[in-house]
């Protein structure tokens, strides 16, 4: 079994030779090169050994406020990723609801969300390493919180496992469709909605010392806590915006046609000005949000 750890102790940055491999943490700061894997979309191998070689880590400081997690407490916590205990499932993989004790005190226990991604090829690894790079330096109460990880080997291969906070009230999605409730959100809670996804957006935009465009901002990925909260979550696709003095970063189109905007589309181009489009993408869930609304009286008054 190997497992991969983020390490802040440069004493342990050597290979280990029999269980476990460790991985030199490296420092996010400005431009350099901080958006080598971040913003990668290629790659030449899919072996454990490029998959290993090539993790991007996490700043030093911020790293030691994720727990690396062993496999076998994360089936422990999810009944062996039961069927019955899933709460979400996509192209990426599934995700599991789950209960372990908290980090902060093993007295209590606290509910999880593990997200289990997909073991074909690089992309769910690209995606797992970006989520971790992103949550793992951003923290605000308007994006999910990640509370650790966890990449290990068994029989079936590389298990890349996240585990954020549980957010009970489930997507802004969910409501909007009515698969899982009948009441219609009140005009209050989707105001609310609409200004807590703009914090953070404005957060990833302006908060940190580089800026990390979402690309994939959409009602689903917008969860609600259970005071209503609104939390920007799954940030597989995200990538860092352009430098100073640099005019675009070129990617691969990625993300939910109709949120996105069109000029990203036409181009594959990360410009300076990709704020405004995650922006769009952020209108175009507040018109769903006031669509479904009138919608939904409608159908009442019929």
């Amino acid at each position: 079994m190997k497992c991969f750890h983020f390490s802040k102790d440069k004493s342990q940055d050597e290979v280990k030779t029999k269980k476990c491999d460790s991985i030199r943490s490296s420092s996010i700061a400005r431009g350099g090169s901080v958006g080598s894997e971040f913003n990668s979309q290629t790659s030449t191998t899919t072996t454990t050994t490029s998959i290993t070689s090539s993790l991007h880590v996490l700043s030093e400081t911020h790293v030691n406020n994720l727990k690396v997690f062993p496999l076998d407490d994360l089936k422990t916590a999810t009944n062996n990723f039961s069927r019955s205990l899933m709460i979400g499932e996509g192209g990426f993989g599934g995700v599991f609801r789950g209960i372990i004790q908290s980090p902060e005190d093993p007295r209590k226990k606290i509910e999880i969300a593990v997200k289990q991604l997909s073991r074909r090829g690089l992309q769910g690894h690209k995606e797992w390493v970006t989520e971790v790079n992103v949550l793992g330096v951003a923290e605000h109460p308007n994006l999910v919180k990640l509370i650790g990880y966890c990449a290990e080997d068994d029989e079936r291969g590389i298990q890349r496992l996240l585990v954020y906070e549980y957010v009970p009230n489930r997507s802004v999605q969910d409501h909007l469709s009515n698969r899982f409730v009948l009441t219609p959100l009140p005009w209050s809670t989707r105001m609310k909605i609409a200004l807590d996804t703009a914090r953070g957006l404005a957060y990833l935009h302006h908060g940190l010392e580089f800026q990390i465009i979402f690309r994939d901002f959409k009602s689903s990925n917008i969860l609600l806590d259970e005071n209503w909260n609104a939390k920007l979550s799954d940030f597989g696709l995200a990538r860092m915006g352009p430098s100073d003095g640099i005019s675009h970063v070129s990617t691969a189109v990625v993300g939910t046609i109709g949120y996105a905007a069109p000029e990203y589309i036409q181009t594959g181009h990360l410009t300076a000005r990709e704020r405004a489009k995650d922006l769009f993408n952020s209108i175009s869930v507040e018109i769903a949000l006031l669509k479904n609304r009138t919608r939904q009286r409608s159908v009442v008054g019929n």
